[in-house]
Parts: structure tokens; sequence; C-alpha cells
């Protein structure tokens, strides 16, 4: 991808930004997971810059936590892929939409066949794990979760997201096969959000549909809002908002929807963020007016 055309910088030379919005994992997180010291301070250089900073991820609050303190970031967010948000209005962490109960049936009956592991995250705090197989990163950066063999027989409703573990193309092949059990009018959407995982959630809810109902709370309208991203799961997020940046070069579907990409955080892409953000929100110069 290039750098911003001149065309594209012309139609956003008028605005001014007051929100930036990030993705964690791939965009201020590391590959492996690490918040790196440059890119807090170059976090803490775009809050000195007046934006307010705020977080949109796939993961649950309590797995993003001790990134936010590290971070003190203390903008409303979202979570779970958009399945829940802080409600600026209410103060209160809130569901707007998990999987429905009976696809989720489904989708454990049917991924007992591919020798894959599952969780899945229940609206009380619950994670709950189809069998024993480790996970990477568990118990360090994501919750175990409690083994439950049975687990279609523990569900009471439809959990906020479900994630699967496993051989990348088995679960390609899980994924195709559910897709085409559950219909093409299925109310769930599947989608990838690091190379280890596929994710699952309700395809009416998207981090970028989520956050649009944060920042109209906020009085703050789309254009005004910057949004960065580095998987398919930030692409509704990188489309509907002010400018679309993506970080590193994962995904061929954000490449449709975003007007500017920067390296990774290993690469100090943040400090190119910076850089870019200076630039369209530094005072316009306006002309002499003639007697």
């Amino acid at each position: 991808m290039n750098p911003l055309s001149i065309l594209s910088l012309r139609n956003m030379e008028h605005t001014q930004y007051k929100m930036i919005v990030f993705d964690l994992d791939g965009t201020l997180l590391t590959k492996d997971f690490r918040l790196l010291p440059c890119t807090i301070k170059a976090v803490n250089e775009l809050k000195l810059l007046g934006l307010r900073v705020s977080v949109a991820t796939g993961r649950s609050y309590l797995s993003a936590k001790p990134f936010l303190d590290s971070l003190k970031i203390i903008e409303p967010m979202v979570f779970s892929n958009g399945a829940v948000f802080d409600n600026p209005e209410t103060g209160f962490r809130e569901l707007l939409m998990g999987i429905p109960l009976e696809a989720a049936i489904i989708i454990i009956l049917l991924h007992q066949q591919y020798h894959l592991s599952l969780k899945a995250h229940m609206a009380d705090g619950r994670i709950l794990k189809s069998n024993d197989t480790p996970w990477p990163n568990e118990g360090t950066h994501f919750v175990a979760g409690d083994i439950t063999p049975n687990l279609q027989s523990k569900l009471d409703e439809g959990p906020i997201k479900m994630v699967l573990h496993g051989d990348e193309k088995i679960m390609i092949e899980f994924v195709e096969h559910a897709i085409k059990i559950l219909g093409n009018r299925s109310s769930v959407r599947f989608f990838r959000s690091h190379h280890d995982y596929y994710e699952i959630s309700n395809s009416q809810i998207s981090k970028g549909g989520a956050l649009l109902t944060l920042v109209k709370k906020l009085g703050i309208s789309p254009e005004e809002v910057i949004t960065v991203g580095d998987q398919e799961n930030d692409f509704e997020m990188l489309r509907d908002f002010g400018i679309g940046i993506m970080a590193g070069d994962t995904s061929d579907k954000l490449r449709e929807v975003a007007q500017y990409q920067i390296s990774t955080p290993e690469n100090n892409g943040i400090d190119e963020l910076v850089k870019i953000i200076k630039r369209l929100n530094a005072p316009k110069p306006t002309l002499p007016t003639s007697n």
C-alpha cells in the first residue's frame, strides 16, 4: 500500500481529529503480546496532542486490562469484537449482542469432529473450555478457562463470543463446514484475529458497529475519529470512520478500506502514526484578508 494520496490528504485537511481508537494485538502489542516502551511513549504523545485515546479489541476486559493499565487509557472502550462496550451514559460495561444459543450448540457439536479446542466466553465472566488441549500463552496473556467436556449441556444462554484453536488447515476446514451447516442466513461470523485462532461472534455486531454507538454517546462524529487495526475483525472500524490505518501487512481485506499503512509495533509503527497525526491535526494557515 502506498502512502496517502494527494487527493486523500486534501479531503482530510479540513477535519480536526478528536479521538483515536486502537486494536490491541498486532497493533499496539507485538506478535508475542509485548507492549513496548516506545509504544507507550508514542500513545502518551498522542494524548498530549489533544486526542482522546481508546481501544476496540477482540479481548475480554480482563484479558485486556494489564495493557490498558500500562497505557493509562481511561476512555470508554469496546471489547469482545464489539459484543461489549463501555456505555458512557450509564457508566457500566454492557453486552450488545452474543451468539444465539442454538448456533453455539451446533458449533460445539461440530468442532468435536475436527479435534479442535474451543472456548466459550460467557456474559457472567466465565470462560468454558471444551478440552484440556494447551493453548499458547494460557495463564499469562489469556485465561485458561474451566475445562468443560460436555460444554453444550452447560449453556443456558448464548456466549458473548467463541474462540477456536488447533491446526490451521483443520480450522479452515471446520469453518467452511460450519458455514454450510449453519446456512447463509446464520447470525454467526467467523474470522481470524491471530494466526493461532479463529473467533466466532454474532454477525450483527462488530468493533466498528459498537464504536459507532460509543462515539455517538460521546458526542463525537465518526469523521473526527482515527482507527488503527491489523486484522479482518478491524474491517468495519477502518471503513466507517474518518481515517482508517492498517498496522503491518497481514490482511488483504483491510487494504480495501485503509487510507494508510504503518509498520508493526516491533518496527515503531506507532511512531510513524504520531507523525501522520501531527501533520493532519496541525493548525491550518489562514489566508490574509484584503482591505
